[in-house]
């Protein structure tokens, strides 16, 4: 999940716990996932433990290039069996080629980047997961839950590979669960 080095650079000093150094534990940490789904004999497990700030400085300096251009930003919050995703979106991207009506209708009736903050549990187990949001606020206001919903899904279908938090996905290097707590996830093979 590849981003931007110049912006990172810049924005290192403004966004507190993002670093190079957290970022490059996180990809090191990612190999050995990969790695593990290779190799791993009959019946061995592996936890592996992803900090916020691993996380976050990943997103942010690897990973941001890749984005869809209606995705500015992600940043989570990990609390005990919640997390809480913080999006800046840009509205005038989210519909702009596309063929499907309701992100049309969301870049026609909201323009310029927003800040999305989702707040809910990451579901997971027998190898897939999802997000089911509990709280959302647009801006400074909130909004319907199902609105909410169209959004968070439509961003995801824009990526590359496009996917829906809200649905449930298979997880990738057989990975079976992924545990949320306070400032950090486990991640399960």
């Amino acid at each position: 999940m590849g981003l931007f080095l110049s912006w990172a650079a810049a924005t290192e000093s403004v966004r507190p716990g993002i670093s190079r150094a957290a970022a490059n534990q996180c990809a090191s940490k990612l190999k050995s996932i990969e790695y593990f789904a290779a190799h791993h004999k009959s019946g061995q497990r592996q936890a592996t433990q992803f900090t916020e700030a691993e996380v976050n400085s990943y997103l942010s300096l690897d990973l941001k290039s890749r984005y869809h251009p209606s995705l500015k930003d992600l940043v989570f919050k990990f609390e005990e069996d919640k997390l809480q995703a913080v999006a800046a979106i840009d509205f005038d991207r989210l519909g702009a080629t596309s063929t499907k009506v309701l992100p049309k209708l969301l870049s026609f009736m909201l323009s310029g980047v927003h800040t999305l903050t989702a707040r809910g549990q990451l579901v997971s187990g027998n190898g897939k997961a999802y997000f089911r949001l509990e709280q959302a606020r647009f801006d400074t206001t909130t909004l319907p839950k199902a609105l909410v919903e169209e959004i968070i899904s439509a961003v995801g279908r824009k990526q590359n590979p496009p996917f829906d938090p809200l649905q449930p996905s298979s997880l990738f290097d057989n990975i079976e669960k992924v545990d949320v707590h306070a400032g950090f996830i486990l991640v399960h093979q």
